[in-house]
C-alpha cells in the first residue's frame, strides 16, 4: 500500500451496506490522500453523490436487495449532472463483470469491477487509474 502519497485531494464516495467494508475502504483511500465520504445503501449514497459531485463512486452490487448498486449506477448514468462520474463496482457475488449481467447503459457507466475481498494495492491501483487525467 502506498501510504502518504498525495493525490490532489480527489473526492470519492463509497457506498455499501457493510460498515466494516466502508471503514476498511475509507482507511485505505484516506491513507493515500483521497477525500472519502461513505454512505449506507443507495438512497443515502445518491443523496451524497448529488450534494458533493465526487470524482469517483465505489459501490457494492448487492446491498439491501440484489442489484441495488447496479440500479444506483443506472441512476448516475441517467442524471446529466452525474453522468461524467466514473463508477467502480465491488461485489462478492461474482468474480467478473460478465457474471453480473449489466445492461449496455449500465455497463457504460461502470468503469471498473473488483471482486471482494478487495486487496489494498489492487483498490489503489484501480482508483488511481480512474482518476488520472480527470
Amino acid at each position: 500500500m502506498r501510504v502518504g502519497v498525495q493525490v490532489s485531494q480527489k473526492r470519492i464516495v463509497v457506498i455499501d451496506d457493510d460498515r466494516d467494508f466502508l471503514e476498511y475502504t475509507q482507511i485505505i483511500l484516506r491513507s493515500a490522500g483521497y477525500q472519502v465520504e461513505t454512505a449506507i445503501g443507495a438512497p443515502e449514497g445518491l443523496a451524497l453523490i448529488r450534494s458533493i459531485i465526487p470524482d469517483l463512486v465505489i459501490v457494492d452490487v448487492m446491498m439491501s436487495y440484489t442489484l441495488e448498486g447496479i440500479e444506483l449506477a443506472r441512476e448516475i448514468t441517467q442524471d446529466s449532472a452525474l453522468t461524467h462520474i466514473p463508477v467502480l463496482v465491488v461485489t462478492s457475488i461474482a468474480r467478473t463483470m460478465d457474471e453480473v449481467g449489466f445492461d449496455e447503459t449500465t455497463a457504460r457507466a461502470i468503469k471498473g469491477f473488483l471482486p471482494k475481498p478487495v486487496l489494498p494495492d489492487e483498490l489503489l491501483t484501480h482508483v488511481s487509474s480512474f482518476l488520472e487525467g480527470r
